[in-house]
C-alpha cells in the first residue's frame, strides 16, 4: 500500500508578503495521513453583476475575461497511524500547529498540499476540528484514529506546488512554492 503524504506550511501575511514557516510531512511529524482531502480544482465562480433594467428585456449582466471564483469549505478526513500511548499527544500537537498555536509558530494561516490529489492551495484555515474521534484498536499497542477537519480555502485558484531536496539519499520535500 502506497502512502501518499500531505504536506503543511504554517504561513503569515502582513499585506504585501508572506513568512513561511517549515514544511511539516504529517506522517512524519504525527503519524497522521488523508484519508480523504477534497481539494476542489474548479470551484463554483461568484455571482455575476447584473443590472436589471425596467425597461428592458433580459438582464444587463457583466461577464468578465475569467470568471471570478468563491472560496469554500472543505471536510478533510485524517487518518492516525501510531501508538496507544501517543494518539492523544500527536492529535493535540497537530491541531495546536494547524491553529497556530505550537511553539515557534508563524501563524494559523495554511499552504498545504496533497500528493494524492495532486493539489495544493494556500490561504487555507481551520474552521471546526470534529470533536467525534474515532479509535480502533485490540490488544497490542498500534492505535489508528480516524477524525475529520473542516478547512475554508481563502485562495481557491493559486497553485502549490512541492519542492524537493535530497537529505542523506532520500528526497524529501523541503518548501511548498506559490505565486
Amino acid at each position: 500500500m502506497t502512502i501518499y503524504n500531505t504536506y503543511v506550511m504554517q504561513l503569515s501575511f502582513d499585506g504585501t508578503s508572506y513568512t513561511k514557516g517549515s514544511v511539516v510531512d504529517l506522517f512524519e511529524t504525527y503519524n497522521i495521513i488523508c484519508q480523504d482531502f477534497p481539494f476542489m480544482k474548479n470551484p463554483k465562480p461568484k455571482e455575476l453583476p447584473t443590472r436589471d433594467w425596467a425597461g428592458e428585456d433580459g438582464l444587463d449582466v457583466y461577464v468578465p475575461t475569467t470568471l471570478p471564483v468563491k472560496h469554500y469549505d472543505i471536510d478533510v478526513e485524517f487518518l492516525y497511524v501510531g501508538t496507544m500511548a501517543n494518539i492523544r499527544s500527536d492529535i493535540s500537537s497537530f491541531i495546536d500547529y494547524l491553529y497556530g498555536r505550537n511553539s515557534g509558530a508563524v501563524g494559523s494561516r495554511l499552504a498545504i498540499y496533497n500528493e494524492y490529489t495532486g493539489i495544493g492551495r494556500k490561504d487555507v484555515v481551520v474552521s471546526e476540528v470534529n470533536n467525534e474521534i474515532f479509535y480502533l484498536t485490540d490488544s497490542d499497542p498500534d492505535a489508528i484514529a480516524k477524525f475529520k477537519i473542516k478547512f475554508t480555502v481563502y485562495d481557491p485558484v493559486t497553485d502549490v506546488t512541492p519542492v524537493t531536496g535530497i537529505y542523506s539519499g532520500v528526497t524529501k520535500v523541503t518548501n511548498l512554492n506559490f505565486s
